[in-house]
């Protein structure tokens, strides 16, 4: 009986000793895969960091490039300087009097210039040159050389406000880059693709017009100083105002996605329900916090785009009149040899107005579409946070709260109702006691 005894003893403490090493081999595997997870998690950051910077290099380089031509042409008075600020590499902007007496120079030669440019058009012989179009061209130079004048001082007036919209769209979008942490990134890179895009095909615009100028009128650069330097000028006007509403419009959209992903709910199928099939949503404290947020980013955009169209008013204004009175003065040209034959039309000159054209509506039409993107996208956020409000208290939660109120109603009527009853019985008692 000893013998069985310690037999059992032994193969129990053999079962145990197996039991134990299993124990400890799981518990091992497990920590070898949360290593091996915790590895590969902090391989994947590294490598978005790496690409995010050299992203950040590849934009910063652009963008530069970018400020340096318009402060070229008197479109960016302003001064600026990289900040590093908790290892993120940013612009910021600073008020700059040597850019103010650089637009003084540039504007004081526009004005010089009509004292040649004049001259010119008086003396210049084409075809078909009546005194009506004489005084035509003679008005669009010194028009044109005016609202040269007028953008380049205005740009000197109000640099300050410039300067306050460059930093706080510099501000607003280092605070969505913070949010994208929580939310999925998006491609931010978009922007910067779309501005070189547009500005490639200005710059084959005008390099296409004035070949196009020489080939059909052999004419050089004083022709081009009084024709296509204060088209130029207005046109990078408006694509600077097109750029900046692009990365207004940009931000509103990643405010709009963020506030979307805040009603995203999985299920049980994988799958996305509309949020008018959702029939509730949780809202936490952090959820809360989030919203609060992307409200405080929405309103900065609001006031951003206060800022920017107040800016750009006026030397838009002047700017799309110019290439208005421009664009009906070569509609003319455009037609006049269409009603002629075949024999006396100029397929050089129908060339050279066609592009003409295309040079002028271009600016236009990229501004007057951004625009409309950017209205559509500022309605878009009361929608979605329509919808996130039907989400979050639907037609059942809303019938349960009604009944949750009417309950405690009810209960608070008992309870004075009851509280009214005893009061009343214990007066009739002390009476009954005065009584005897």
């Amino acid at each position: 009986m000893e013998e069985d005894s310690n037999c059992k003893n032994v193969f129990d403490s053999v079962k145990n000793s197996s039991t134990f090493m299993n124990v400890n081999k799981i518990s091992n595997f497990f920590r070898n895969i949360n290593k091996e997870n915790s590895i590969a998690e902090k391989n994947s950051e590294q490598k978005v960091n790496k690409i995010k910077s050299e992203l950040h290099q590849d934009l910063f380089w652009k963008f530069r490039i970018l400020i340096m031509f318009f402060k070229f042409i008197g479109l960016a008075t302003f001064t600026h300087r990289i900040v590093t600020y908790n290892k993120r590499t940013s612009y910021s902007f600073q008020y700059c009097k040597l850019g103010i007496a650089y637009n003084v120079v540039l504007s004081s030669l526009m004005i010089a210039s009509n004292y040649i440019s004049i001259p010119f058009r008086l003396n210049l012989n084409y075809e078909n040159k009546t005194n009506l179009t004489v005084s035509i061209e003679v008005l669009q130079t010194v028009f044109g050389a005016l609202v040269i004048y007028a953008i380049l001082i205005s740009y000197c007036i109000d640099q300050k406000s410039l300067v306050r919209i460059a930093n706080r769209l510099i501000i607003i979008e280092h605070e969505i880059n913070r949010l994208y942490n929580l939310y999925y990134p998006l491609r931010r890179q978009r922007i910067f693709c779309i501005m070189t895009i547009v500005c490639i095909l200005k710059i084959c615009l005008l390099i296409l017009l004035l070949f196009t100028e020489n080939l059909a009128f052999h004419t050089g650069p004083v022709s081009w100083l009084t024709d296509v330097l204060p088209t130029f000028h207005v046109g990078w006007l408006l694509i600077q105002y097109f750029l900046l509403v692009t990365v207004i419009q940009t931000d509103f959209a990643d405010v709009n996605r963020a506030i979307q992903n805040l009603t995203r709910i999985n299920i049980s199928d994988l799958r996305l329900q509309s949020l008018y099939q959702t029939r509730r949503m949780v809202v936490n404290n952090s959820i809360v916090h989030q919203l609060l947020q992307l409200r405080d980013v929405h309103c900065r955009l609001c006031e951003i785009s206060e800022d920017v169209s107040s800016f750009y008013s006026l030397p838009v204004l002047f700017g799309i009149v110019f290439l208005f009175l421009t664009l009906i003065y070569n509609g003319y040209y455009l037609l006049s040899p269409l009603l002629m034959t075949d024999d006396i039309l100029e397929y050089e000159t129908l060339s050279n107005t066609i592009i003409w054209i295309i040079f002028l509506i271009y600016p236009i039409f990229l501004l007057t579409n951004r625009i409309t993107k950017i209205l559509i996208e500022m309605k878009k956020t009361g929608n979605i946070v329509h919808d996130l409000l039907n989400c979050t208290i639907g037609k059942e939660t809303k019938v349960e709260l009604i009944g949750t109120v009417v309950t405690y109603l009810v209960i608070l009527v008992q309870f004075q109702m009851g509280s009214s009853r005893s009061s009343i019985r214990q007066q009739c008692n002390y009476t009954g006691r005065d009584l005897k």
